[in-house]
C-alpha cells in the first residue's frame, strides 16, 4: 500500500529563518512538513538521511520521520506534529521555575549526550527547537549541521545563543551545543538571554562584545546555586572549561531533579502560560528521580566550589581598617592542605591576569574578585591554572582562588592590587 502525504500550502504553522512549517496528513496521522527554499544536493541529502537514521529512538530526541519533495522540487523534512515550543511559552516577560528549568535540562542534556554518541551535532540549541508533544513531553528536534551549511540564515536573532568560537569561525560542534544549552536554560530561568543587545549596538559591535566579555553568572535568590554553577560552566567562553560532554551534564541534572511519584506514561500539561514564572513542565518529571534539596551539591565538583564562594567576602577596602567578613558556607580548608598558592596579580589597567598552583590532580577552580566599594563576585576558571579578569583602571581589588576536589573547599591566601588591604 502506497503511503499518502496530504499537505496544504496554507495556512503556514510557522516560518523560522529558513523553512516554513505546515501541517498536513501522512496517511490520515497529523504530521509537520517542515519545506526548505529549495532541493537538496545530494550531499546534504545524504548527510540528511544518515543523521535522521541514527537519531531514531534516541530518548528526548524528535528526529525527522522522512525526507519528502514536492512537485515544484523543493525537499522537506516530515515530522511529528507538535503543539508547542519552549519559545512561545517563554516568549516576552516570562520564565520557569528553577525545579522545572531542571527538567528541561535534563531532557535536551540527555537528547544531546544520545545525539553525540551516535555522532550527530544538533548545531543550534535554542528555545525554537524544544518542542512539546501533545503529551506535555519535552523533546529537542532540529538536529543537523548539515542543513544549516546548504541553508545559511541571518544569525541577527540567535546571537544570544551562539558560542563564541561559532561567532568567530562559523565552529559547530559538541561544545558548541553546550553552550546553547546554557544559553537556552539562562534564558529559561531569568527571562533574558545571556548578554543582550544593547539599545542602537551595531550587529558587528555586539559580536565584538560577546567575543570578550563573559556571562554573568545568574545572581537569583529563586535559582540554586548549583544550579546557577552548571548553567555558568556551559556558558564558558572557553570551550576547554565547559563540561566534558553532555552526558556528564545530564547526570548533573539527574541528581538535582524533583522526586515524582509517577511510574507510568506521561501525563498532559495544563499550559496555563502566566507573566512571570510559568509552571509547565511538572506533568512530565521522568519518574524515579530525587527531590531537589536545600543545599543540594552537584557530583560535579565546580558546583560545590561556587557555593562555597557565594558567601565569602574578603575586601576591607584600602588602607583603613573597616574589613568585614562573611563566614563561609561549606567546609574551607587552608591552602597548603592543596599546595594551592596564588601568584602576585599582574596589573595590566583594565585587566588583571592571574596565576596558581596546586599540589592536588583534578579539581576546579573559582577566582573570588573583591573590587572597591563592590560586592564580591565569583568567576569559574574550570581546571586551567590561569585566568584575566576584566577590571576598572581606578579602583583597587583583592583576589582570592578557590579549588575543590568534591570533598572540601580549600582557600588560597589573598592577592591584592593598588594598594588594596585584604583581610585574609
Amino acid at each position: 500500500m502506497t503511503s499518502v502525504l496530504t499537505v496544504p500550502d496554507e495556512p503556514a504553522l510557522g516560518a523560522g529563518p529558513v523553512a516554513t512549517v505546515y501541517s498536513g496528513l501522512f496517511d490520515d496521522v497529523p504530521v509537520a512538513l517542515k519545506v526548505f527554499p529549495a532541493r537538496f544536493d545530494r550531499a546534504t541529502l545524504a548527510e540528511v538521511e544518515r543523521d535522521t537514521a541514527r537519531l531514531r529512538d534516541l530518548p528526548s530526541v524528535l528526529p525527522a520521520d522522512g525526507v519528502e519533495q514536492r512537485a515544484d522540487g523543493r525537499h522537506a523534512l516530515r515530522m511529528e506534529l507538535c503543539p508547542q515550543t519552549l519559545a512561545r511559552l517563554i516568549d516576552g516577560d516570562r520564565w520557569l521555575q528553577a525545579g522545572d528549568a531542571i527538567v528541561l535540562g535534563h531532557v535536551v542534556a540527555t537528547a544531546l549526550a544520545g545525539a553525540h554518541a551516535a555522532g550527530v551535532v544538533h548545531g543550534r540549541v535554542q528555545p525554537a527547537n524544544v518542542l512539546f508533544r501533545p503529551t506535555g513531553e519535552p523533546v529537542l528536534a532540529d538536529f543537523g549541521v548539515a542543513l544549516r551549511r546548504a541553508f545559511p540564515r541571518d544569525i541577527d536573532g540567535e546571537l544570544g545563543y551562539l558560542a563564541p568560537e561559532t561567532l568567530r569561525d562559523e565552529t559547530l560542534d559538541e561544545r558548541t551545543d553546550l553552550y546553547g544549552l546554557g544559553a537556552l536554560l539562562h534564558r529559561a530561568l531569568t527571562g533574558r538571554i545571556p548578554l543582550p543587545g544593547q539599545l542602537g549596538e551595531p550587529v558587528g559591535e555586539r559580536i565584538m562584545r560577546l567575543l570578550r566579555t563573559p556571562v554573568p553568572v545568574i545572581d537569583d535568590p529563586d535559582v540554586p546555586v548549583v544550579l546557577s554553577a552548571v548553567v555558568g560552566r556551559l556558558l564558558a567562553p572557553n570551550p576547554d572549561h565547559r563540561p566534558p560532554d553532555a552526558a556528564w551534564v545530564a547526570a548533573r541534572f539527574a541528581e538535582l531533579l524533583p522526586e515524582s511519584a509517577e511510574t507510568g506514561p506521561v501525563e498532559a500539561s495544563s499550559w496555563s502560560a502566566q507573566p512571570s514564572r510559568v509552571p509547565t513542565l511538572d506533568a512530565v518529571r521522568p519518574a524515579r528521580t530525587k527531590r531537589l534539596r536545600p543545599n543540594l551539591v552537584l557530583g560535579g565538583a565546580a558546583a560545590v566550589c561556587v557555593a562555597a564562594i557565594a558567601a565569602a567576602a574578603f575586601f576591607t577596602g584600602g588602607t583603613d581598617d573597616s574589613a568585614t567578613t562573611a563566614p563561609a558556607s561549606s567546609p574551607v580548608k587552608a591552602p597548603e592542605d592543596a599546595g594551592l598558592e596564588l601568584a602576585e596579580a599582574q596589573d595590566h589597567g583594565s585587566q588583571v591576569v592571574l596565576s596558581w598552583t596546586s599540589a592536588l590532580a583534578g579539581i576546579d577552580y573559582a577566582v573570588i574578585v573583591a573590587p572597591e566599594g563592590e560586592p564580591n563576585h565569583a568567576e569559574l576558571a574550570g581546571r586551567t591554572h590561569t585566568t584575566t579578569v576584566r577590571v576598572d583602571p581606578l579602583k583597587r581589588y583583592c583576589f582570592e582562588v578557590r579549588a575543590t576536589d568534591g570533598r572540601a573547599v580549600y582557600t588560597s591566601l589573598s592577592r591584592s592590587i593598588r594598594g588594596a588591604v585584604c583581610n585574609r
